[in-house]
């Protein structure tokens, strides 16, 4: 399965002839789509999604020269380096979201540094209402494709856009040694009632970020001291450690 976004855009036209005559020919093509006002999305099998845009862009050339610009959001799975089995039976995500929520009443969560949704979708087979928050774009494309049920928002850790207590857990997996840490957990706990850090373990491997780039159990410590005014729980495992402050 594979979404596409894709528009149009005619050359040296006043009018949307062109659009239209698309927009029929993905009604014929009878693939799943939906159209916003500055692009249009479908998705379903590879080869019918090839096809429609094909059909799509052969329809409105007929009225012009015309630019069309697509993003296949997942064609590429494997090259999705957060899904790589490897990664994924290391930081088993159902068992790190529960581990999270270990004794937490919790309906929703906030997934900071989603990339593309791993995590969100954990949380989202849980039962949570699940928001997922990341500055690239292309990333949560992908992410609104492999978790449709999640809300995904681009936006930065560093100044959330939500108000005060809009989420029970706020969730950085794997993502809290590329940010700024400080202002990352004062914003995540300005807006959740905990805050929870799933991070490499410290030690120096072949894969993952260098030990120089690893935030080491002491390094958590201080880094919740200095921004929260209190220290974490700390789950020291095997593959990875995980700090839970709050609630």
């Amino acid at each position: 399965m594979v979404k596409a976004l894709f528009a149009l855009y005619p050359l040296l036209q006043g009018d949307y002839k062109a659009v239209e005559k698309a927009l029929e020919a993905l009604g014929k093509a009878g693939v799943d789509h939906r159209v916003f006002p500055t692009h249009t999305e479908l998705w379903g099998e590879a080869e019918a999604v090839f096809r429609a845009l094909r059909a799509a862009y052969e329809e409105a050339a007929g009225e012009g020269a015309l630019v069309l610009w697509a993003l296949l959001t997942n064609a590429c799975e494997a090259q999705d380096p957060f899904r790589r089995p490897d990664r994924l039976r290391r930081f088993n995500p159902l068992g790190v979201a529960r581990k999270a929520l270990e004794g937490l009443e919790a309906k929703s969560v906030l997934d900071i540094g989603t990339g593309t949704g791993v995590f969100a979708e954990a949380f989202q087979e849980l039962g949570l209402f699940t928001v997922g928050l990341d500055p690239r774009a292309d990333r949560l494309e992908v992410a609104r494709a492999k978790v449709p049920g999640a809300r995904f928002v681009e936006g930065r850790a560093e100044a959330l856009p939500f108000p005060d207590g809009s989420f029970d857990l706020a969730f950085f997996g794997l993502a809290l040694h590329h940010l700024d840490p400080i202002p990352a957990l004062r914003e995540a706990a300005r807006v959740a009632r905990r805050v929870a850090v799933l991070e490499w373990p410290y030690r120096e491997e072949e894969v993952g970020p260098p030990l120089a780039r690893r935030l080491s159990p002491e390094a958590l410590r201080a880094l919740f001291r200095e921004a929260l005014g209190g220290e974490p729980r700390l789950f020291l495992e095997e593959e990875y450690t995980l700090a839970l402050y709050g609630a």
